[in-house]
């Protein structure tokens, strides 16, 4: 996964780093590039007892990072700094951005500026906190911090629009208007990649395949990644399930065993949609998109409808977008309309699903990076932070 440009020594001066940072993966490269040098999981491990006199003889750091970490999980005591989406674990945190501007961008910090994505309804002492170690820790030269939401429409060249935002944490629904998002309208629920994981793992459990919720994680994963997909009507795919074998698909394991996986295919996934299934209460995917808009003042709705841009790896899945589609049709016809369909013809609905969502907060990020370098007005500067301390942060709009 962690797809790395061929000798990534970009000791140029005056470099801007663009960085986003999730639950899940660390995407980081530089501005004005369409994909991530590098993507590699956002993980530290540290070698548990019994197996440091194993390790000992692969010289070993006493902290691992990364790719690195993910293959050696077995061996490590492994910690996710990123809970939801949310800095929990500074200290790891700092590995983990140790990492990326030592080994994998192997930059000089302090000739750098750097542009960091920030997760919607990020306390604000987080905020500090990252501000802080940008400037006190590595001493970078500059810095800008935006929204992901806003970033991810950046990538879509729109300023208005809904995000829909499935990573691997944790799931927003983010309106953005003229370029300013609304925290008091953004919804959140914890379903995302890696429940849907989790779960699809607890349903090939029941179809007797004997999968370990650690050790065969990463596996799943790519099952998932491989064979899942979003009914358009999960009534219907259920009874094809029950009915026929039309769904089934085998898969081959790594140890060369085959499995056949069937209606797993499209349950494991309907957790985005019914947040039930995995006993977690809050209203599914399209609950909120509808919900979202229409807390909105009436005049920013139609605009918000006209753009729901989905952002994020978890809203890849085949059949989503039209699913998601049909529902939010559905509320609004029976909410707004109260069962009038003649009025659905004045809902210009439109669900944008870039075949490249998986890492559209690093791109948006990538085209305003490359926008505002040569801006130095805009980027907070280490002099700023010196003189203002934390009031510096008003810059992005985000003290």
């Amino acid at each position: 996964m962690a797809q790395q440009r061929n000798g990534a020594a970009h000791h140029v001066s005056n470099d801007v780093i663009v960085c986003d940072t999730g639950t899940g993966y660390v995407k980081c490269g530089f501005a004005g590039e369409n994909f991530p040098a590098a993507v590699f999981p956002c993980m530290v491990g540290r070698p548990t007892l019994r197996f440091e006199e194993a390790i000992s003889e692969q010289k070993l750091d006493d902290i691992v990072v990364g790719e690195a970490c993910a293959k050696l999980r077995h061996q490590l005591e492994v910690t996710h700094p990123i809970t939801n989406g949310i800095v929990q674990n500074w200290e790891d945190m700092t590995h983990v951005w140790d990492h990326m501007i030592h080994y994998v961008l192997k930059v000089e910090p302090s000739e750098c500026k750097i542009l960091l994505s920030d997760p919607p309804l990020n306390p604000l002492s987080n905020r500090e906190k990252l501000i802080e170690t940008m400037f006190e820790t590595y001493q970078f030269e500059s810095v800008f911090i935006q929204i992901q939401a806003v970033l991810s429409l950046y990538a879509q060249g729109l300023l208005t629009g809904l995000v829909v935002d499935s990573g691997d944490g944790v799931t927003h629904v983010v309106p953005v208007v003229d370029g300013f998002s609304f925290p008091h309208s953004t919804k959140q629920i914890k379903v995302a990649g890696r429940q849907i994981t989790s779960y699809l793992i607890d349903l090939l459990l029941r179809r007797g395949y004997a999968f370990n919720q650690i050790a065969d994680f990463e596996t799943v994963r790519e099952i998932k990644e491989q064979l899942c997909y979003v009914s358009y009507d999960y009534k219907r795919e259920y009874q094809l399930g029950v009915e026929t074998t039309i769904l089934v698909k085998q898969y081959t394991l790594p140890d060369g065993r085959v499995i056949k996986v069937g209606g797993e295919r499209f349950q494991a996934p309907e957790a985005l949609f019914n947040p039930d299934l995995l006993d977690i209460e809050g209203e599914g995917l399209a609950e909120m998109a509808f919900r979202c808009v229409q807390e909105m003042d009436i005049d920013n709705r139609m605009p918000l409808y006209q753009h729901i841009v989905l952002s994020g790896g978890s809203t890849m899945f085949p059949g989503l977008p039209s699913r998601l589609e049909k529902e939010i049709r559905q509320l609004y016809l029976q909410t707004v309309l109260k069962g009038n369909k003649q009025g659905l013809k004045k809902l210009k609905l439109r669900i944008e699903d870039p075949p490249r969502r998986k890492h559209m907060v690093y791109l948006g990020g990538s085209v305003l990076a490359g926008i505002i370098k040569n801006a130095p007005e805009l980027w907070i500067s280490r002099k700023e932070y010196e003189e203002e301390g934390f009031q510096c942060l008003e810059k992005c709009h985000q003290s």
